[in-house]
Parts: structure tokens; sequence; C-alpha cells
């Protein structure tokens, strides 16, 4: 089974602490898994289920492996020739369209080579009748949330069914409307689920620190620390607010290129603490860490109830936006030539 808490820092920490996941929990780490292959997750579901005295934990996994394969069986069978497989980039541009799964898959493989693009494959109803311009709605509000969706709706193009590739062909995401009914037997909306559960779990981070988000190597720091997280838990309780899988997050500052610090909310098992490196010719990751620097410094003495350096928070954030601004290389060369040549490389 793969490592189910991505971020080092917090690996080390939970063990330093003496903090263990339960099977449960594992289990919704594994189906929320980032970087990972559809097949991965369902084996490490797998390993799981053998592995757990949790029997309901066993039956919820079983349910789950059991849909995944018959709604995969269901995408590549191709019902009286009713169904188009399409092949597309990630920014939806078509790249072909077969009657046949297997076809499709071995022409969006060589596809993904010849481009370098990742690509998806739709599986689209061709609609020949009135009857099938009323579909099955694909989309449904959460119930928890006072949502209420109506069980049909017009045709609007929607795929059935979709499956997304890395660039070896391998299947990165699987998601299908095919199956309503079994699809209510794993409903994720039923909160006593695995695949979206919150977990309660600790996050001994402090405001101010610089942290790297694994899944895009983002720079951000945190603007909570540990006693936040704590009084945030403690509101779900005493609230008993509706939370899931998502809500497992913290307020990181991120900077954008025009010097404003963005705000995100980010799963702490995704964030290892790391300032960006310092390349020696590349000014704009040098003024990045300085501003991180700056802003980190800021508000590990705000939460302190104490004003540090606000000045230098504004002058690096400015500073940044500034080296963002200069102009390429190309640009420079363009605006500089004085004959044709100086431009033709």
């Amino acid at each position: 089974m793969f490592e189910i808490v991505p971020s080092q820092w917090m690996k080390k920490c939970f063990e330093e602490i003496d903090f263990a996941f339960t099977d449960f929990q594992k289990a919704t780490l594994i189906w929320n898994a980032p970087g990972r292959l559809r097949q991965e997750i369902l084996d490490a579901l797998e390993e799981l289920s053998e592995d757990t005295r949790d029997e309901t934990l066993r039956r919820q996994i079983n349910e789950r492996l059991n849909y995944e394969k018959k709604t995969f069986e269901t995408f590549i069978h191709n019902q009286s020739g009713k169904y188009v497989y399409v092949v597309e980039d990630l920014e939806y541009e078509n790249g072909g369209f077969f009657s046949d799964y297997n076809r499709a898959l071995k022409y969006a493989k060589k596809y993904m080579q010849i481009y370098e693009l990742k690509c998806r494959i739709s599986k689209q109803l061709i609609v020949d009748t009135d009857a099938d311009e009323i579909v099955r709605n694909p989309w449904r509000g959460n119930p928890n949330l006072g949502f209420e969706t109506e069980e049909y709706c017009a045709y609007d193009g929607t795929a059935v069914a979709s499956v997304t590739l890395n660039i070896s062909g391998e299947i990165e995401r699987f998601s299908s409307y095919e199956l309503p009914e079994e699809e209510k037997i794993v409903d994720s909306y039923q909160v006593e689920r695995f695949e979206y559960h919150f977990i309660k779990m600790p996050c001994p981070l402090q405001a101010g620190t610089p942290v790297k988000d694994i899944r895009d190597g983002s720079y951000y720091v945190l603007v909570e620390g540990e006693a936040d997280w704590n009084r945030y838990l403690e509101r779900i309780e005493e609230k008993n607010w509706y939370v899931d899988f998502s809500d497992i997050q913290t307020i990181c500052y991120k900077l954008t290129e025009s010097g404003i610090w963005s705000h995100e909310h980010i799963n702490p098992l995704y964030l290892e603490v790391e300032f960006p490196t310092c390349i020696e010719d590349d000014p704009k990751r040098r003024v990045l860490r300085s501003a991180m620097e700056a802003l980190g410094d800021y508000l590990s003495h705000k939460s302190n109830g104490k004003e540090f350096c606000p000045d230098l928070v504004l002058k690096y954030a400015r500073k940044y936006a500034e080296v963002c601004r200069k102009k390429s290389l190309s640009e420079n060369m363009l605006e500089e030539a004085k004959k044709p040549e100086d431009i033709m490389l």
C-alpha cells in the first residue's frame, strides 16, 4: 500500500505525538489520495479490506469495489451502438470519435505521445429519438445542505461516463452516471460512508510557517496555527455542522504576480514545511523567498498579539510584482532590434 500521509512533515509530527488513523480514516485518505492512479487506489482499498477488523468498513469497501467494477464494465460496453467514445484533450479539444472503447484507447495513447498531452475518453449518448432528449440528471445537490435535484432533465451534452488518462494511457480518474440505482448504495453524501468522511486530526503547525503544496509545488504561508485549528474542530462539534473531507482545510496565503497575497484553503496533509530554494540566476525566486519570510514573521508575531515589520511585507510584495512585470528576454530583443537579423534566431 502507498503512503497515505503525503506530507513527510505531517507524518513525522503524527509519529512524535503518537497519533494514528483508524482503518476507517485510512480508507478515506486512500480514496482521496492525490496523484494516485485509479487502480492503485482500488488495490489499496482491497488490501485494507482484507486486513481490517472493522466489519462495517469491509462491507463499504466491497460495495465500492463492486460498484467500480460494474460501472467500468458498463462504460466499455457500447449498447447496440447507442453511444460514441470521444477522445479529447483536457481543454475539451476533440481528437477523435469511436464506436469501440478499446479502439478509442489505442488512438488516445498514440494521440498523447504525438502531442504530449493528457487525454480523456468520454462516452456520449447518440440522441436518436425524442425519448433520448430526456435523461437522468447527472448532477446532484448535497441533501445534507438542503439541496434538492430533479431526477430527470433535458439532455445537455454531458457525457454519461469518462476516464482521464495519464500520458502512458493509465486511468487517473473515472466517473460514471450510468448506474444510478447502484450508485445509491455507495452514495458519498451518506455521512456514515468512508469515501468523503471528515477526519478529526491534529494540525501541529504554527501561523507564519512557509509551506509547499505537494500536489502542484506552489508555495504558501500559513495564516493559522494549532490553536486556531483546534478552535475550528470545537466549533464543528458545538454547532453540529455538516462537514466532509473537503472541510479538512487550513488557510494559507500565496503571493500572486501582481504582488497581492491571495488566500487558499488547503488540506494540511498536502502541505510540506518548506521555503522555495534560492536559485542564483532567478531573481523572481529570490524575491519570493524574501516575501514569504517577511509575511511569515509578520503573521507569527500577529498570532501572539504583536506587530512585526509590516513595511517589509509591503516592500517585498511590491518588489515581487516589479520583478514579475519585467519584460522577457525575447520582448527586450524585439524592442532593441536594429535590423531584421536581430530577431531572426
